[in-house]
C-alpha cells in the first residue's frame, strides 16, 4: 500500500469560504515547529494582496493625483482670483485626508478585525471609526480655511449647517466604499472557488486512474477468506484486518469528514498489518478513549502520516521505529514517530501529504497543523474540527 499512499486521498469537492491562515514558529518541548505555507494558501495571499492593490491607490497615482489638484489651485492664484481658489483648495484638501484617512483606518482595521470573525463589529467600528474621523477633518479643514485665508473664525451655526452636510456627504459615500470593497471580495471569492473546483477535479481524475475499484478486491477477500483453513486463527484475524481497511476506504471514500473515533478505529486496523509485516521492527501505541461523537477530521489524514513515517524512517529489530498516537484535550490528534530517517537533508523530509491535509482543512478551520520536529522525534498534530450531531 505504501506504493498507491496518493490512491486512497479523497479530494475535496466543497468550495467552502476561506479562512485566513497564519504561519507558526516558535519552539515545544525542545523541538522547532515547521509550517511551510502549502500552494492553497499562497494562492490565497496572492489573491489578497491583488484585492489590495485594487483598494489602494499606488505612489505613481497618489503623485498624479497630488499634481491634478494643486495645478487649478496655482492658476487661479496665479490670474488673482484667491476666494475661489481657496473654496477649491478647501474642497480638494477635505476630499484629500478623507480619502488617505478613511483608507488607512480601513488598512488597520483589515488586520484588527477582519471581516472574516466577526461581520456586525467589524461593520460598525469602521463606520463609527470613519464618521468621526470624517466629520473632525471636514471641520477642521474648514476652520483652518475660515481662520487663516478669510480672516475670521467660522460661527456655531456655520459649524452645526457644516456637520449635518458632512453626515448627508458621508453616509452615501461609506455605502459606496462598502459596497465597492464587497465586490471586489464577491469577485476574488468566485475566481478562487472556480479555480479550487478545477482542481479538485483534476485530482479525482488522477486518484480513478491508478485506483483499484474496492469492490473487486473486497469481493476477492471474501472468497480467499473461504479458501484459509479455519484453524489458523492468526491469517484470519489478519484477513479480517485487511478487509476492514478496504471496507473504509469503500465506505468513506466520497466524505470530507470523517468522526475521529471512526478514523482511528480504521488506523489500528492499518497499523495491525504494519505491525504483523514489520514484526520487532515496529512499535506502535494508540491512546484514545473515544466518546465524543462531535470531533471530525479530513478522511484517511492519520493514514497518511502513519504511512509517511514508515516509508520515510528506518525501522530494524535494533531501532525499532516507534509510532505514537494521542488525543490531546479534543483538540488535536497528534501522531508522532522517533526520528530516524533515511535521507538527512531537511529538503526531503515528506510534504506532498501535509499539504493535502492542510489544503483540506482550510475548508473548515482556522487552526493549523502544526509539525515539530528534533532530534528525537518526529511530530504532526492535526487539529480537531467540531460539529453539531443531531439529537
Amino acid at each position: 500500500m505504501g506504493k498507491n499512499k496518493g490512491n486512497f486521498l479523497h479530494p475535496l469537492i466543497r468550495s467552502k469560504g476561506r479562512k485566513t491562515i497564519s504561519s507558526l514558529q516558535a519552539d515545544n518541548h525542545g523541538g522547532k515547529e515547521i509550517f511551510d505555507k502549502s500552494e492553497y494558501i499562497q494562492h490565497d495571499k496572492r489573491l489578497k494582496l491583488k484585492e489590495n492593490n485594487q483598494i489602494y491607490p499606488s505612489k505613481k497615482r497618489l503623485v498624479i493625483l497630488l499634481l491634478v489638484l494643486i495645478l487649478p489651485v496655482i492658476l487661479l492664484l496665479s490670474l488673482g482670483n484667491t476666494d475661489f481658489a481657496a473654496a477649491i483648495l478647501w474642497i480638494e484638501a477635505v476630499l484629500v485626508f478623507l480619502v488617505l484617512g478613511n483608507l488607512f483606518i480601513h488598512q488597520k482595521l483589515e488586520k484588527l478585525q477582519p471581516w472574516d470573525h466577526i461581520p456586525l463589529r467589524r461593520f460598525l467600528s469602521q463606520f463609527i471609526l470613519s464618521g468621526i474621523y470624517s466629520l473632525a477633518c471636514i471641520n477642521i479643514c474648514y476652520y483652518s480655511l475660515k481662520t487663516l485665508l478669510i480672516g475670521r473664525p467660522p460661527s456655531s451655526d456655520q459649524f452645526l449647517v457644516l456637520n449635518i452636510y458632512g453626515l448627508l456627504f458621508f453616509i452615501p459615500i461609506i455605502s459606496l466604499v462598502f459596497g465597492l470593497y464587497f465586490m471586489q471580495r464577491w469577485k476574488a471569492a468566485v475566481r478562487k472557488s472556480e479555480q479550487l473546483q478545477a482542481e479538485n477535479l483534476k485530482t479525482r481524475l488522477e486518484t480513478l486512474k491508478g485506483h483499484i475499484d474496492p469492490h473487486f478486491l473486497f469481493n476477492n477477500l471474501n472468497v480467499l477468506s473461504s479458501l484459509i483453513d479455519m484453524e489458523n486463527e492468526e491469517a484470519q484475524r489478519f484477513l479480517d484486518k485487511f478487509a476492514e481497511v478496504y471496507r473504509y476506504v469503500l465506505q468513506h471514500r466520497e466524505e470530507e469528514l470523517v468522526e475521529l473515533e471512526v478514523e482511528v478505529a480504521f488506523i489500528s486496523s492499518y497499523m495491525y498489518l504494519f505491525q504483523k509485516r514489520l514484526d520487532r521492527q515496529l512499535k506502535i501505541a494508540i491512546h484514545y478513549s473515544g466518546g465524543n461523537k462531535a470531533l471530525y477530521i479530513p478522511t484517511l489524514s492519520l493514514q497518511m502520516l502513519v504511512e509517511n513515517a514508515i516509508k520515510h524512517n528506518i525501522a530494524s529489530a535494533l531501532r525499532p521505529l516507534k509510532i505514537e498516537i494521542n488525543c490531546e484535550q479534543d483538540q488535536y490528534i497528534t501522531v508522532r514517530n522517533t526520528y530516524q530517517p533515511k535521507v538527512k537533508a531537511p529538503s526531503e523530509l515528506p510534504q506532498s501529504g501535509l499539504d493535502n491535509i492542510r489544503k483540506r482543512l482550510a475548508y473548515f478551520t482556522e487552526k493549523q497543523v502544526i509539525l515539530i520536529q528534533n532530534e528525537d522525534f518526529f511530530e504532526v498534530k492535526i487539529p480537531l474540527i467540531e460539529m453539531e450531531t443531531k439529537s
